[in-house]
């Protein structure tokens, strides 16, 4: 638990945060139904879309490579799903990620038993929002469906695309001012008026601050621990390298033989004999 200092330090910080700091936003729309559904409402110009459920920070694990941990995972009335990403950094928005989020979200739904025909996968969204205009068009909103080249680019019709909304057009519609908004330090200049009353809450009502210094907190101890984890990693990774064996990489990580194993089997390694 932080101690006073801080303490006041969090609280100085949570002041100057905005939704386009995925830190916050994550901790903004958790169980947020008011808020996510006004954003899904204008982003996919659909004023009738009601949210049934949101996770924050959901991940995915994929025991052949890289898991994923979705900033916001949501799953609306109609059954479709939508990943938002919050990406101030060009170099976490690349079309490739956006695939590769995509390709997880129906990891998640095709299970044992699921049959090809008689299942079906629900409609995926990635929304991608983004500080800077990352294609480059000059518009507010891209929409990447799949199409086939020989039928005049006709749509494929897999139900799964990939949005991105470009934060930096602030114009005066609502998706221009849902991004304004995204940028606003202080509720009082948010257009919307559900998004400045939670914002409040975070930042000046006692039990709002609290929750949002938590969740800080926990934030930052996931930090270490996956520094520890990735420090163990390397620590395997350069001893495999000189030839250690799997007894030995698990005494210098610290980790049971069998993680030892698993993590070497996904690099395509094998430990000394």
């Amino acid at each position: 638990m932080a101690d006073h200092k801080d303490r006041s330090k969090l609280i100085d910080t949570i002041q100057h945060f905005r939704l386009i700091d995925d830190t916050y936003f994550n901790s903004f729309m958790d169980d947020n139904f008011t808020g996510m559904r006004l954003f899904l409402r204008i982003i996919m110009d659909d004023p009738k879309l009601e949210v049934l459920r949101i996770q924050t920070q959901r991940e995915v694990s994929n025991i052949y490579g890289r898991s994923v941990r979705f900033d916001v995972f949501v799953k609306d009335a109609a059954g479709a799903e939508y990943n938002i990403e919050i990406q101030r950094s060009d170099a976490w928005a690349t079309p490739e990620r956006a695939r590769y989020n995509s390709s997880m979200m129906d990891t998640m739904t095709v299970k044992k038993g699921f049959e090809w025909g008689k299942d079906h996968l629900p409609p995926a969204h990635v929304i991608f929002i983004t500080g800077h205009d990352i294609l480059k068009g000059g518009r507010p909103i891209y929409h990447s469906y799949r199409t086939i080249a020989e039928l005049d680019h006709q749509r494929l019709e897999d139900h799964a695309d990939i949005i991105y909304v470009n934060a930096e057009i602030q114009d005066d519609t609502d998706l221009g001012h849902l991004m304004h908004d995204m940028f606003c330090e202080n509720p009082d200049d948010m257009y919307y008026q559900e998004l400045a009353e939670r914002s409040r809450y975070f930042k000046t009502d006692e039990h709002g601050v609290r929750k949002m210094c938590k969740a800080m907190e926990r934030l930052m101890d996931e930090a270490r621990e996956e520094e520890r984890i990735t420090e163990k990693k390397n620590t395997i990774l350069r001893l495999v390298k000189e030839g250690a064996s799997l007894h030995m990489l698990a005494a210098a990580a610290e980790w049971p033989q069998e993680k030892v194993a698993a993590f070497l089997r996904s690099q395509n390694l094998q430990p000394a004999q």
